[in-house]
């Protein structure tokens, strides 16, 4: 699997991407739960941030859920550029035009 690509496919993100390359076999030996883990930790401290009023912070913490996210598709064996692809076809497919469904939804089965 190709670890890092130059190509911006990730935009933004690519960065985030490639800073993480180092630990790209450590990454790849943890379980699932890790990562729902990482999230909750980043959550956790995303809200005590904003707790604090602090929303610059909040939003660093933020960032580090996208990357967990990345770290995620890196450990289910995608590149960047079939990353960029998944997120621009489910946001197309599952997002445009649904987005107020989607929150109904979760708000009818999650009471969220």
């Amino acid at each position: 699997m190709e670890q890092t690509t130059r190509a911006p496919e990730l935009g933004p993100f690519q960065d985030m991407w490639e800073a993480w390359d180092e630990a790209h076999e450590e990454i790849l030996g943890k379980p699932v739960s890790h990562f729902r883990r990482a999230t909750e930790i980043q959550f956790d401290e995303l809200v005590a941030h904003l707790e604090a009023g602090d929303r610059k912070a909040a939003a660093r913490e933020a960032s580090d859920i996208i990357s967990v996210a990345l770290n995620l598709m890196r450990w289910l064996g995608h590149t960047p550029s079939e990353i960029g692809e998944i997120a621009r076809s489910r946001a197309e497919r599952r997002m445009k035009g649904q987005a107020l469904e989607i929150l109904e939804k979760y708000q009818r089965l999650h009471n969220i």
